[in-house]
């Protein structure tokens, strides 16, 4: 990743290309504080997945590199998104026109946690394409984490997920190092996933040769960052 510093981009104006992208009502100087706050990942998409609005976190998060300049205009798809990862989050997107309110959805992209809270922008005029604002962070294990996945607000577990490195493991591995992330020991996590002590020590040396870390400690640390839950070792992977 080679552009990680904060955004510049300010929000259209209603004489400029993408004019009401931006709802109106949003001040300037709260806008470009949101848009420019470090680990806060802040797009804008219409109904059919066209990216109309991202600031270099999101680029930091979901591309490779790439400037927001060449990312706007497009949708989804063209942009090299996995279909069912889409067709998710426009799945959401209808859901919340024909029940609105705001949304939280939990999911783990290239081995990392991550929440989106998703907000539909108010309609300025009769006929006009719905657009929802997507404000996502990166959040690891956690204090943090486990209050969000607590709260009130109902949080929407991804369907699919993208490990990153950690896509070499097998589903049974992946769930041992969740549980290793929880703190858990072998004998815990034994008896936890009703496994004998030496078949998980067997998983445990699988996962350290294929993630080339032998360290249990280290290893903990890469489930606490990665966010794991025993329900992600399920979840598509995409």
């Amino acid at each position: 990743m080679t552009h990680t510093g904060p955004s510049h981009e300010e929000p259209p104006h209603n004489n400029a290309p993408g004019a009401g992208v931006v709802p109106k009502s949003a001040p300037d100087l709260l806008w470009q504080t949101m848009t420019s706050e470090p680990g806060v990942s802040v797009s804008i998409l219409d109904l059919h997945g066209t990216l109309l609005f991202l600031n270099d976190e999101t680029v930091r998060i979901f591309f490779d590199g790439k400037a927001p300049p060449e990312l706007r205009g497009k949708r989804l798809d063209e942009l090299g998104f996995p279909r069912a990862w889409i067709e998710e989050r426009l799945g959401l997107f209808r859901d919340m026109i024909a029940d609105p309110g705001p949304r939280l959805m939990r999911t783990v992209w290239h081995g990392h946690q991550h929440f989106s809270w998703v907000r539909q922008i108010p309609l300025e005029s009769p006929g006009e394409t719905p657009r929802f604002m997507v404000v996502t962070r990166r959040i690891a294990a956690g204090e943090e984490s486990k209050r969000l996945l607590s709260s009130e607000q109902k949080v929407i577990e991804s369907g699919v997920i993208r490990l990153g490195e950690l896509n070499a493991l097998t589903p049974r591995e992946l769930e041992v190092l969740t549980l290793l992330g929880n703190g858990l020991s072998i004998k815990d996590i034994a008896e936890s996933l009703d496994r004998s002590v030496k078949t998980i020590e067997r998983h445990r040396e699988s996962i350290g040769a294929k993630l080339r870390m032998s360290k249990a400690v280290v290893l903990a640390d890469l489930a606490r960052e990665a966010g794991l839950v025993l329900g992600d070792a399920a979840r598509r992977r995409v």
